[in-house]
């Protein structure tokens, strides 16, 4: 049996885990974003964070919004330690909709922007000639009676490529998937940092403050993700080898019209 012309025996498999952040429907949150973590290991992450949550007793959900107690603090520390020391790599798109016309490119359809931007996302990481088949776990998202955001999701990524990479995309609660949460503590961590950077936040809860103080640490970085070495600000970030890549999408230079998956 092959797939792609391979035998199956030869064939490469990976994980996306994929959130968002931000309100699309809300006008006073300015950003939305969409993040993916990539793995083609997720069990050796698995077991290393159950065993870290054996080790701190530590059960509850984690997601950037909840860092505000010591014990979530420590965890979501070492979360990052595991990511950073384990075979895979995260990337994710912001949205600013103060420049993005929704009305224009998307007729005021915010469940296609969400589902634009997580094709346009998944093809960013997958990069021009994947050689794997790839499942996706999406945080559960609102969508609208009627739709199928996965198999729809599927179909224009397999599309794209003419051959079949996504196997499948299904939405879970983040609640039963650690990896979701390293997703959304990432994610969250990133825009909180740009938010940061353009004035919108101005206060901050200590535990917060010093979890993006750990990461400027880890990852070298001196003020901002979005700050580059002569101080000016810059819309994208990378980590070297692709560890950690976050852009803002800017709509002077990219068509627009290519990321509307209708």
């Amino acid at each position: 049996m092959s797939i792609n012309g391979k035998d199956f025996r030869d064939i490469k498999t990976s994980f996306c885990f994929l959130d968002e952040t931000g309100l699309l429907y809300s006008s006073r949150d300015r950003y939305f974003a969409i993040g993916i973590l990539k793995t083609d290991k997720p069990q050796n992450i698995y077991n290393r964070i159950r065993q870290l949550r054996n080790s701190l007793n530590y059960r509850e959900e984690l997601k950037w919004t909840k860092i505000d107690r010591k014990i979530r603090f420590t965890f979501a520390r070492q979360l990052i330690n595991i990511f950073l020391s384990e075979q895979a790599e995260f990337n994710c798109i912001i949205l600013n909709k103060d420049e993005l016309d929704f009305g224009k490119y998307f007729q005021n359809d915010l469940y296609r922007v969400y589902r634009s931007f997580s094709v346009a996302l998944l093809k960013l990481i997958l990069g021009n000639t994947p050689d794997e088949v790839t499942m996706v776990l999406a945080d559960d998202y609102f969508t609208p009676r009627g739709t199928d955001l996965e198999d729809k999701i599927k179909k224009f990524v397999n599309d794209h490529y003419k051959k079949f990479i996504i196997a499948g995309v299904c939405q879970i609660d983040s609640k039963s998937s650690d990896l979701l949460q390293l997703t959304d503590l990432l994610l969250g961590a990133i825009v909180s940092d740009l938010k940061k950077t353009k004035g919108l936040i101005t206060k901050q809860n200590r535990y917060k403050r010093s979890f993006l103080n750990f990461l400027y640490q880890k990852l070298s970085i001196k003020k901002s993700f979005f700050i580059n070495q002569f101080g000016f600000f810059t819309r994208n970030y990378v980590l070297s080898g692709n560890k950690i890549r976050a852009t803002v999408f800017d709509c002077r230079r990219s068509r627009v019209k290519k990321f509307n998956c209708k």
